[in-house]
């Protein structure tokens, strides 16, 4: 009984001590945001355009992942690009180095599981529409699954976008980053696949834009009615057909209301159940800097599931994660980036149920850039789980994109 109690104290002091290194790198990284925003604001634009290129000479400038994000803003609009298709893809291979993760997160024990191919397609067809499209190709090269078949069209140029086909439901931010060349991490936070879909595609329609407001704010809205998910868990996504006649009605406001910073929410709400009876709904905020190499985010994510009494009676579920990186550039052959990133997350999938599914986690990575297209990855984190207490697991990617 007391050895029991002591590795239970001495489970509480090492995670005592990984949160704290933690927080101190995020008040680090908020104390250079509000140094950052203190300088003058001309000379902040000069050094965020030549934030890449001033440790780099300006002919060997790496592109980057964030040079094309995988949807129809990488689309060309130059004119004498626009009878051209747009291509992109990458493939990743990932590899546990210690442990092994369960089938709810990306890195397993199987190494030709984690080969991934990703192929993207996107031609602006005419000046105002634009279609991108993109599928994945996984497990082993086995699973086909078509992310995003969608059309924009322009109405009011970027003020107003009018979106129709098969897309990312508007909720949270991590969605924009979850393809393994915008990952900062090898897998994705936590909430993101235990509470959230894991990859959230759905079929219906959705406007969005942004708006300009007075002293160089932004407003940023996404709104979409889409056929909605089929059931509670997060693999439970529709595909192509709708098991009901109701919709789901959801989407997010972001404000941009200093440089680089932007805070935003998101909500939707809708039935999953064949007889149009059960809601299940979902509450986020998410909070976003970027300045130059530097980027800290973070999320909250909440959801509440109607059930009948039989299956267990309502519950809710929640999560959040914080994440920060830092990108340091380099005037080396072969070492054009070195990027480390500390994120800690934590989720319960049901509130009112103890049954191990909740956990925290800790994850520190360090991503290495040698050559142009390619990228390579190492995270290592730290999980405490009811029953196991504190494990560590580590896994290394391999990126190679076109």
């Amino acid at each position: 009984m007391r050895h029991h109690e002591g590795s239970k104290k001495d489970i509480k002091n090492k995670m005592f001590c990984f949160l704290f290194v933690f927080f101190a790198s995020l008040w680090f990284s908020f104390s250079l945001l509000f140094t950052c925003y203190a300088e003058d604001r001309g000379h902040i634009m000069t050094t965020t355009a030549r934030a890449d290129s001033d440790n780099l000479p300006k002919t060997e400038a790496p592109i980057l992942p964030e040079d094309y994000y995988f949807n129809v803003e990488s689309v060309s609009a130059k004119e004498e690009d626009r009878e051209k298709f747009q291509f992109h893809g990458f493939f990743a291979v990932t590899s546990p180095v210690q442990g092994r993760d369960d089938e709810t997160q990306q890195p397993s024990s199987k190494f030709s599981e984690e080969n991934e191919l990703t192929l993207w397609v996107g031609k602006q067809i005419f000046k105002r529409l634009s279609f991108d499209s993109e599928i994945e190709i996984k497990k082993g090269f086995q699973e086909y699954e078509l992310e995003r078949f969608e059309f924009d069209y322009e109405i009011i140029d970027k003020l107003l976008v009018f979106r129709i086909g098969k897309f990312k439901f508007p909720l949270g931010i991590e969605r924009f980053v979850e393809a393994a060349p915008l990952n900062k991490l090898v897998d994705r936070p936590l909430p993101s696949i235990r509470v959230i879909p894991g990859t959230y595609s759905d079929i219906g329609g959705m406007f969005y834009g942004s708006i300009s407001l007075p002293n160089t704010t932004l407003l940023k809205y996404e709104f979409a009615v889409t056929n909605g998910l089929e059931g509670p868990e997060p693999k439970d996504v529709q595909q192509l057909r709708d098991n009901n006649s109701n919709k789901t009605i959801g989407g997010r406001l972001g404000y941009e209301f200093l440089p680089g910073l932007e805070i935003g929410g998101s909500y939707s709400r809708g039935k999953y159940d064949e007889d149009n009876q059960l809601d299940i709904d979902f509450l986020g905020a998410d909070i976003l800097f970027k300045r130059g190499n530097l980027e800290v985010r973070g999320e909250y994510i909440t959801s509440r599931v109607e059930q009948k009494a039989a299956d267990g009676g309502d519950y809710l579920r929640n999560g959040y994660y914080l994440q920060t990186s830092y990108k340091h550039p380099f005037r080396l052959d072969y070492v054009q980036y070195l990027e480390g990133v500390l994120r800690f997350d934590s989720v319960d999938p049901n509130r009112d149920v103890t049954d191990g599914n909740e956990a925290d986690r800790l994850a520190v990575g360090m991503n290495y850039f040698p050559i142009d297209y390619v990228e390579l990855k190492f995270e290592y984190e730290l999980e405490n789980e009811p029953g196991e207490g504190i494990h560590g697991k580590s896994f290394v990617q391999a990126i190679f994109r076109w």
